[in-house]
């Protein structure tokens, strides 16, 4: 239903009425004498004319408008989103994940009929073409996060109030879904597809390391080991370094222990990039041996990466830190500590001292006498991309931090040096990213919130755009919307702030007492640090030719793509330079080149390779001159992320529903998530209104009938000689 309305926006309408009547009787009381004298009928025509073009003008003061109103009630549908990976055409312990996967889509299209749309999602999202039966499940990743958004950005032209995902969980690429959903403004349901109980398998789940190395400076490589109903043996887990076996370990494998952790010290004895692969043999009758591999990449350098360190003075929180950061082989540290007055223990820190900085540490720091120019070396390194790690403390000069305004993750609205005891309250979803993350499990959060209480001052912060809060705190128990630990990843800049102090407080109170009795704990204190110091080094944010597969491991069959960045000495985008990739597999090698994409930006699709492990070697040039190189690894397997996981993501898919106000069920219960469905209140029809304003003021008309009427009427003065 569509109305229109004529408004006035300069004022009530009487008031121009009483303008128009003023006009009218203004132009009847100018001709009631004319010279020469005219007939009664050419007296009004006058009148008439001149009283319109007064009107016109006046209409014009007063803002004409057409408000056009629309009422329309919509009924918001549902959208479908069934998962068509690789996983999804597994068999289960018990079950044919396939086979339920197309009856429950026949199911879902019948009951909800003409109420739903249906799209399919592996790594992209599309609309469903075509018959279920005839889907092939072939797709090499699951991206539900990206399944979420897609559908929510949809939502706005189709008035999607909820969609509905039939999937296994089995979520391996892309961010996190349950901020996804959160965000989305959707219901969202799902249905499970598979066997929650795992079958006899054993899973290598992942090969960790610090990701860059030192040469011949021995470096941890943590492999992480489940299985399920494996009768008690011993197997092997060989270690391979670029298709070199390095070490064999032994796994003896128990029936009531579900997970593995072996840590094995590797020595790399050459630079570059080392393609680490762990595989499990002797395990016996499995599931599948699919998932019996994992691999990480460590690019390997000749030099420690140097960190310094500020401070406002000794304190417990530098000492813990320092040997936190000391543990770190790659590392080197240097430290500049405040004594009485503008004095450093170590000497004045010249800018030579932070020439070649990869990483920055303020504890505590800047003070109240901090010298200025310390202050503008360590904002010009950031600016060169060293990145920053912000301790505070009761003594932090919060004015000073102006100079490193544009680095630091957070600005600073008010603050009094008044402490007060906090506690961390850090969020499930949270310990996802890897800063946070202690254990790997979902008792992180756990882990984080019984912390014994830290300190803060009457600080008020709020985060800087692009900025992520990992954490917030309490005082008592009463939730405080402020952030305690804030990062910050945009272009060339990595950093990091925790906006507390007495943080050794996590290691004396937390793990003393625990130790005293016995009992084995967690070293938080020593897990962040460590997980933050790799997070703001292990970049190299100096190279300003970055070449890069967009995954470390490919399966067959799968499109190999590279994307790359090139910038300048001023690190300003390069958009015309040549970059060309030289791709090697055992003797033999491709040339392709990147294309451009804007902003430095450069990417190609290269397609399908055979099996196999490869390294390339990219070249950037620009009128000539070369502006860099890069170079990497990736590799080519029958072994893909999707038949790593062998049972359905129940929590996943539960935790996303309950963030959304939805609801999980399994196949068996689709039914009753059926109806719980159609029954959600974001279903119900609505009525929504539009409204567009036309300012008629704007439009030439009004100005023609004013002129109009005036030149008629001197056009009529004229022909009878009016004077």
């Amino acid at each position: 239903m569509e109305s229109l309305r004529f408004d006035l926006a300069g004022g009530p309408w009487y008031v121009y009425a009483v303008f128009a009547i003023v006009a009218i009787a203004a132009s009847a009381y100018l001709y009631r004498v004319t010279i020469p004298p005219i007939d009664r009928r050419m007296r009004l025509v006058l009148i008439g004319l001149r009283s319109i073009g007064l009107m016109a003008l006046i209409l014009m003061l007063y803002e004409p408008l057409l408000r056009f109103r629309r009422s329309e009630t919509v009924e918001p549908r549902i959208a479908v989103a069934v998962d068509v990976s690789r996983s999804m055409g597994m068999r289960d312990r018990s079950r044919d994940r396939a086979s339920d996967l197309r009856s429950v889509v026949e199911r879902v299209t019948d009951r909800l009929s003409d109420a739903a749309d249906v799209y399919v999602f592996d790594e992209s999202v599309r609309t469903l073409t075509g018959d279920i039966d005839t889907l092939p499940l072939k797709g090499f990743r699951s991206d539900i996060g990206a399944a979420i958004r897609k559908l929510a950005n949809v939502s706005a032209e189709v008035d999607y109030g909820a969609m509905l995902i039939v999937s296994d969980g089995n979520h391996n690429s892309g961010e996190q879904p349950i901020y996804s959903a959160e965000r989305s403004g959707m219901a969202v349901y799902a249905i499970g597809i598979g066997d929650s109980v795992p079958p006899s398998d054993v899973r290598l789940v992942s090969v960790t390391s610090a990701g860059v190395g030192v040469v011949n400076e021995v470096m941890p490589v943590t492999i992480d080991v489940e299985q399920a109903y494996i009768t008690d043996r011993t197997a092997t887990v060989i270690l391979n370094d670029n298709g070199t076996d390095v070490a064999r370990l032994a796994l003896p494998l128990r029936q009531n222990t579900p997970r593995y952790q072996i840590t094995h010290q590797w020595t790399p004895s050459s630079e570059g990039v080392h393609l680490l692969t762990a595989r499990i043999v002797d395990a016996g009758s499995e599931f599948t041996q699919k998932n019996n591999a994992a691999q990480t990449s460590v690019r390997v350098r000749k030099n420690k990466k140097r960190v310094v360190l500020f401070a406002g003075g000794p304190s417990p929180d530098v000492s813990f830190v320092r040997s936190s950061v000391e543990q770190d082989p790659t590392l080197q540290l240097a430290t500049y500590i405040h004594r009485e007055g503008a004095a450093f223990y170590e000497g004045s820190p010249g800018a030579g001292a932070l020439n070649d900085a990869t990483s920055i540490v303020l504890i505590g720091f800047p003070t109240a006498y901090t010298p200025k120019s310390v202050i503008d070396d360590i904002a010009a390194r950031c600016r060169r991309g060293a990145s920053l790690l912000f301790v505070a403390s009761a003594t932090t000069d919060y004015g000073k931090l102006g100079a490193l305004s544009e680095f630091l993750p957070f600005r600073v609205a008010s603050n009094r040096p008044v402490e007060v005891s906090i506690t961390a309250d850090v969020a499930a979803v949270a310990t996802a990213d890897p800063l946070m993350r202690i254990s790997g499990s979902d008792a992180d959060a756990g882990v984080w919130n019984s912390l014994p209480p830290i300190y803060r001052t009457e600080l008020f912060a709020e985060p800087t755009p692009g900025s992520v809060v990992l954490a917030r705190f309490k005082v008592g128990s009463t939730p405080i919307d402020e952030p305690l630990i804030i990062k910050r990843d945009i272009g060339q800049m990595r950093s990091l702030a925790i906006l507390g102090h007495g943080l050794y407080r996590w290691r004396l109170l937390g793990q003393g007492p625990a130790q005293a009795r016995g009992a084995t704990t967690t070293d938080v204190l020593q897990s962040f640090t460590m997980n933050t110091m790799k997070w703001l080094s292990v970049r190299d944010d100096e190279r300003r030719v970055q070449i890069r597969s967009t995954h470390e491991a490919y399966m067959v069959g799968e499109s190999v793509a590279f994307v790359g960045s090139v910038f300048d000495q001023t690190y300003s985008a390069v958009d015309d330079a040549e970059v060309r990739v030289v791709i090697d597999a055992q003797g033999a090698s491709r040339t392709i080149e990147l294309a451009p994409k804007g902003g430095g930006q450069y990417a190609a699709v290269v397609g399908s390779l055979p099996p196999g492990r490869y390294t390339f070697t990219g070249v950037a040039t620009s009128r000539g001159v070369t502006v860099g190189r890069d170079q990497g690894t990736f590799s080519v397997s029958e072994i893909g992320l999707e038949e790593q996981t062998t049972t359905m993501n129940a929590s996943l898919l539960r935790v996303l529903t309950q963030r959304a106000g939805g609801r999980f069920g399994a196949v068996d219960s689709l039914d009753s998530v059926l109806d719980a469905l159609l029954r959600d209140p974001r279903l119900r029809p609505v009525v929504r209104t539009s409204e567009r304003e036309l300012a008629l003021q704007h439009l030439p008309w009004i100005v023609a009938v004013a002129l109009t009427a005036f030149a008629l009427e001197w056009f009529l003065r004229k022909r009878r000689g009016l004077v």
